[in-house]
């Protein structure tokens, strides 16, 4: 059973006192091609827009999940940004967002719901790198 109390003192970064090496501000514009036509490509800027793409920081950090790594951010891909991605990808999407700098684990314990382990990250960081996640073209 995951320890859901234990949060070590952990603090959410903000910038410039974060490890982040982009932040959603500098990828708003970014295009992330969609499965199907309808509905269609969209920015990073409109996904977010919907409501169906955030993040915010673990009120309690999880130390559990696979490695016991504790989880610091919850990330939301909603119904818009489903059609983003594929299940049986390529590349999974919580295998995408593992690979970008600063993210140390990846937790999907909901079809929408992403926990991420990145203590130096703050919250448009962990976005940001969620965006490149999506806009990885094997992740569809």
């Amino acid at each position: 059973m995951p320890d859901l109390t234990r949060t070590d003192g952990w603090i959410p970064p903000h910038p410039p006192a974060c490890a982040c090496v982009e932040h959603v501000e500098d990828v708003l514009d970014v295009v992330i091609a969609s499965r199907y036509p309808d509905p269609p490509s969209t920015t990073v800027r409109d996904l977010i827009a919907t409501g169906d793409f955030s993040v915010v920081p673990m009120s309690e950090q999880w130390s559990g999940g696979h490695d016991g790594g504790p989880l610091h951010w919850n990330l939301w891909a909603g119904d818009e940004a489903r059609s983003l991605y594929a299940d049986d990808a390529e590349l999974s999407l919580d295998a995408s967002l593992t690979s970008r700098p600063g993210i140390e684990r990846v937790e999907w314990v909901d079809r929408e719901i992403l926990l991420i382990g990145a203590p130096g990250m703050c919250a448009a960081g962990v976005l940001a790198a969620a965006a490149r996640a999506l806009e990885d073209p094997r992740v569809r």
